[in-house]
């Protein structure tokens, strides 16, 4: 972990303040991203990911108590927490989905200890089959439909939204047309700084202008997304541009319905 992208102080404290949390089953929390690479810039977020069993998860004052504790760090750089339990980590990794694959190749532990240790051994197991290309594409296809249904309560709810929904499609892209893809593909996918490198650079001679364009939305979603992290002001009409790309870009009348329903 790079203590140089925390503080040692708030470090401490907020490992206090966590394992005074009371919990049916032992969980942890994971730390990934730039800032637990070291290659952060100073408008980098933190990324946590919470692996904690189901009936925790259910009880709105366990996940409470654990942003609390992990927001004192806010004073160093935003603070970005999901939360899945063991058991669907392992199904992902199964079908290598790129946000699992980050986890289990380019993060370290911040808190807690066991599940991430027997994650770890069934993944340097599975990684070394081929990628299952029709059950992963089948999986991103679910989340395209999940994250296309949802009730966006904000703007940073609507920029979410279109950052997954941007980053699912081009990963499905690839997956249809990148023969000899690697798992290190797939994390760097997963990855915003390096997607669209990977795609300009390695798949240049694939992509064709639609994935151009797509590209160039992905990098003007991700400054909206730090944008609106921050704290600065986002423009409705940048919003709403981009949300029309998007739908012109994948053809898709149901999404349009969906946003404006």
């Amino acid at each position: 972990m790079e203590f140089e992208a925390l503080n040692p102080n708030l470090y401490a404290q907020v490992l206090d303040e966590l394992e005074l949390i009371p919990s049916t089953k032992p969980y942890q929390i994971l730390f990934y991203g730039s800032r637990e690479r070291g290659d952060y810039h100073p408008e980098s977020d933190l990324n946590f990911y919470l692996v904690a069993h189901s009936t925790d998860q259910m009880k709105s004052q366990f996940i409470d108590s654990i942003s609390r504790a992990l927001q004192k760090l806010e004073d160093v750089a935003p603070v970005n927490m999901i939360a899945g339990d063991a058991d669907s980590l392992r199904h992902r990794l199964k079908i290598s989905e790129p946000g699992s694959v980050q986890l289990l190749e380019a993060s370290s532990v911040f808190f807690g200890e066991g599940l991430f240790e027997d994650l770890k051994t069934d993944w340097d197991k599975w990684k070394e089959r081929e990628i299952p290309k029709s059950d992963l594409m089948q999986y991103l296809e679910k989340r395209i439909r999940f994250f296309k249904q949802q009730v966006t309560r904000n703007v940073k709810d609507e920029i979410a939204q279109l950052e997954r929904i941007t980053t699912l499609t081009l990963h499905i892209w690839a997956l249809q047309n990148i023969e000899d893809l690697t798992h290190i593909e797939l994390l760097k996918m997963d990855t915003p700084d390096q997607l669209v490198p990977l795609f300009t650079n390695l798949y240049r001679k694939e992509l064709e202008a639609p994935i151009w364009e797509l590209l160039e939305l992905q990098t003007k979603v991700r400054k909206l997304k730090v944008d609106i992290r921050w704290k600065r002001e986002v423009s409705r009409e940048d919003i709403h541009e981009t949300k029309y790309k998007l739908i012109s870009l994948r053809n898709d009348e149901e999404f349009m319905m969906n946003l404006w329903a």
